[in-house]
């Protein structure tokens, strides 16, 4: 039988209890989260709603948690390119992903193959805002009216083109949904974001979209965009001249959410931390007046009602696209 000597033993303890020391140091320490800067990444291009959201709340999170809250951008393939960052980085609470559903439940159904899978690969910390849409078209398109549309579409077939953030984007979805409700079809003409999207709207370059409201409002009031109808079941503080897309006899309501995620594996207590400072945030008065400005609805649940409102809608998502027969590419 091998027997070991004191030292031996005393030397193998040291070495085992060093190795958990050092385990220990390698992780981050939710107390003194965060000791540096913190990334938010967001997968869209420039001037998006969600970032006019997140930046509302990444400048109380700053001040509250005492280091910068850092805002970047990284759009491409409809948010792919970001958010796949994000799940592929590491889970210590310094790389955050600010996503909506059109990334994350809507992209996944209507594309083949992702980089990312949104369940999977990451830990929802706060569901921040609702964005509604509206149907949107160029001053000169000869329809004052969600149904003159729906009539002008009908009697031009395959003519009329529409915007959208991109291929897979909320945009693309809230149209397919739009035209299979109302047995219309425009073409699709894909940019790379929802911005540039709406802008060439405005240019009359492309004729009609659909567009979160926030990102369209004050081209709407200065009457460069015309709003045909909202999707939403009760009309905007911001556009209440504008109606319901539903009062015009077309029961149709979109919108989208944005949120805060990081990478799965993230340690709970820096979630929670997370969460109950984005929670303050979203319920300070400066920031939810600034929200109302845009035509944001504020948000605000625990990082656990987020992960079940995730997985409701990605399941909800796969069931509208089916019933619409929109085949994923």
């Amino acid at each position: 039988m091998l027997t070991l000597s004191k030292s031996v033993c005393a030397a193998a303890a040291l070495a085992v209890a060093c190795a958990y020391a050092g385990a220990a140091i390698a992780q981050p320490s939710p107390k003194a989260y965060p000791a540096k800067a913190v990334k938010i990444v967001i997968p869209l291009g420039p001037g998006n709603s969600l970032e006019i959201a997140t930046r509302l709340v990444a400048e109380k999170l700053s001040s509250a948690l005492g280091q910068p809250f850092v805002i970047e951008a990284q759009p491409g393939a409809a948010g792919q390119i970001g958010t796949e960052r994000v799940a592929r980085s590491p889970a210590d609470g310094y790389t955050l992903l600010a996503a909506n559903d059109g990334i994350i439940t809507m992209l996944p159904n209507l594309q083949k193959h992702v980089p990312f899978d949104p369940i999977r690969d990451f830990s929802p910390i706060a569901q921040m805002i609702g964005i509604p849409f509206v149907l949107i078209a160029h001053p000169s398109v000869q329809a004052r009216t969600a149904q003159e549309l729906v009539q002008l579409a009908k009697a031009r077939p395959d003519k009329l083109e529409y915007s959208s953030g991109g291929s897979g984007s909320a945009q693309q979805l809230a149209m397919e949904l739009f035209m299979s409700l109302t047995g219309t079809h425009f073409l699709h003409v894909p940019y790379k974001g929802a911005p540039q999207a709406a802008m060439d709207v405005v240019s009359g370059q492309i004729p009609v979209a659909m567009a979160g409201v926030p990102i369209v409002v004050s081209l709407i009031k200065q009457g460069r965009l015309l709003a045909l109808g909202i999707a939403s079941d009760k009309r905007l503080p911001l556009l209440a001249e504008v109606p319901t897309l539903a009062e015009q006899g077309i029961p149709f309501k979109f919108s989208t959410w944005g949120g805060l995620f990081a990478p799965s594996g993230t340690p709970v207590e820096i979630i929670r931390k997370l969460n109950h400072e984005t929670l303050v945030a979203l319920n300070s008065a400066d920031v939810r007046a600034r929200m109302a400005e845009f035509g944001f609805e504020v948000y605000g649940n625990s990082s656990e009602e987020f992960s079940d409102v995730v997985k409701a809608d990605f399941a909800k998502m796969a069931r509208l696209i089916r019933q619409a027969g929109i085949e994923p590419q």
